[in-house]
């Protein structure tokens, strides 16, 4: 087993996961008192849509931009250096078999360049990795997609400020109650996915044991 291929991977996974736990607890509290800090947590879709409107686009573009690429390169390169392992591996975290999976493969092998660009999140970077896509090619379209999906986001929180901006001022107004509401579902989803065995917080030798695993699921040695 590679280790340094394994630490290089598994210790930004779980920094970002950590993150991004804690930008989905605190999320009502952090959209008055912190937006971009909101969204250097987490920036998923509706954390960028809320925070839009209220900060100025040359903090919110480079932010935004910054956090949605940080974690694409691991996964492409994880997806590189394993290759079928790698996409087993994946298999296994979304639950082999999963709508999620076949949509996702089926996606990738038919439209790979326009998948990567239009959506490239960490799995569709995995498998970038996992089918060898050019590197060049891959952090070209990963890149300007990217940017191109961040602006386009700005550009709807300015077109549509004023009911965001009403949303904002009501979580505001309730921010404590909301934020006790999503501490607990944060918590509630953590322990759900130990209890499941998908718990994406993992040390360098429960990935490197998952791997093996994936290993032998694929039929060839890592």
């Amino acid at each position: 087993m590679d280790r340094n291929g394994v630490l290089l991977f598994a210790i930004p996974m779980a920094l970002t996961t950590i993150l991004a736990w804690v930008g989905d607890a605190m999320a009502p509290t952090l959209l008055i008192s912190a937006p971009a800090v909101l969204i250097l947590c987490n920036p998923r879709i509706r954390n960028l849509v809320l925070v839009a409107p209220t900060i100025s686009p040359v903090v919110f573009i480079p932010i935004a931009i910054f956090r949605l690429l940080a974690t694409d390169p691991f996964f492409y390169f994880f997806g590189q250096r394993y290759g079928d392992a790698a996409i087993r591996w994946m298999e296994n975290k979304l639950g082999s078999g999963a709508i999620v999976v076949l949509w996702l493969e089926r996606l990738f092998a038919r439209t790979s360049y326009a998948t990567v660009f239009v959506l490239p999140n960490q799995w569709i970077c995995l498998l970038a990795g996992a089918t060898r896509m050019k590197v060049w090619v891959f952090a070209i379209l990963n890149v300007v997609g990217t940017v191109a999906r961040v602006v386009l986001i700005w550009k709807l929180g300015d077109v549509f400020a004023s009911p965001i901006l009403h949303l904002n001022h009501w979580i505001g107004a309730h921010r404590i109650a909301l934020t006790l509401l999503t501490i607990a579902l944060v918590a509630f989803g953590v322990w759900r996915g130990s209890r499941n065995g998908r718990l994406t917080v993992e040390s360098p030798s429960e990935l490197a044991e998952e791997l093996h695993e994936a290993e032998d699921e694929a039929g060839k040695p890592l």
